[in-house]
């Protein structure tokens, strides 16, 4: 008898911790694994990186990794072969560099068009665009948005992630990119990314 009161009590124990555990933030955290993101090495790209970089680690605790790449190939290279899990794309990029696919003149349309192929082919998400827009030269006069490109398996074992990043989602104006890249070449990177996440309070 005085065993299974013995079990009963630690079996309440049990569920009442698991139930604590169920409601705190700290359950979607990332405590213990790494993160690596990646920049294809401008400024504005390193911005980004950092901005990714210093969200998720302040949000969930996990360990981050930014790595720089010189091209879109690299980095996307990196990214299939999961040396990578997420990096910031632009999408008349995606759409034209790796898709190998004609440019598509409505943003939002490109952007649809982007998410869908890269979700059915290649097992990567984008998430929601960031906010500004990015011409780029193989888009030509092609306003290509700026989001979030991650791996499946990276958004499976981090159930968080895409929602904290998401809440980036139409939170970065153009006049905002600019700011930071302005920042940051005055200070850092990370300086720059750290001062926007802390104005806007997300961190």
């Amino acid at each position: 008898m005085v065993l299974i009161a013995k079990m009963k009590r630690w079996r309440g124990v049990l569920l009442a911790f698991l139930a604590v555990m169920a409601l705190s933030p700290a359950a979607d955290a990332c405590v213990g694994k790494t993160l690596v993101i990646g920049s294809k090495g401008t400024l504005q790209q390193d911005v980004l990186a950092e901005t990714l970089s210093i969200l998720i680690g302040e949000r969930t605790g996990t360990s981050i990794k930014v790595v720089r790449f010189d091209t879109t190939a690299a980095a996307h290279e990196a990214l299939m072969k999961a040396e990578l899990d997420m990096y910031v794309e632009y999408t008349g990029v995606g759409q034209i560099e790796v898709l190998k696919k004609e440019g598509i003149g409505d943003p939002e349309a490109l952007y649809q068009a982007v998410k869908d192929a890269y979700n059915q082919n290649l097992n990567l998400v984008w998430l929601k665009p960031l906010g500004f827009e990015e011409p780029t030269a193989v888009s030509g006069d092609l306003a290509a948005q700026a989001a979030t490109v991650v791996r499946k398996d990276t958004l499976k074992k981090f159930p968080a992630l895409a929602r904290l990043i998401n809440k980036l989602g139409g939170a970065i104006s153009a006049e905002a990119i600019q700011e930071m890249e302005a920042r940051a070449a005055q200070a850092s990177p990370r300086e720059a990314a750290r001062a926007f996440l802390k104005q806007g309070r997300f961190i």
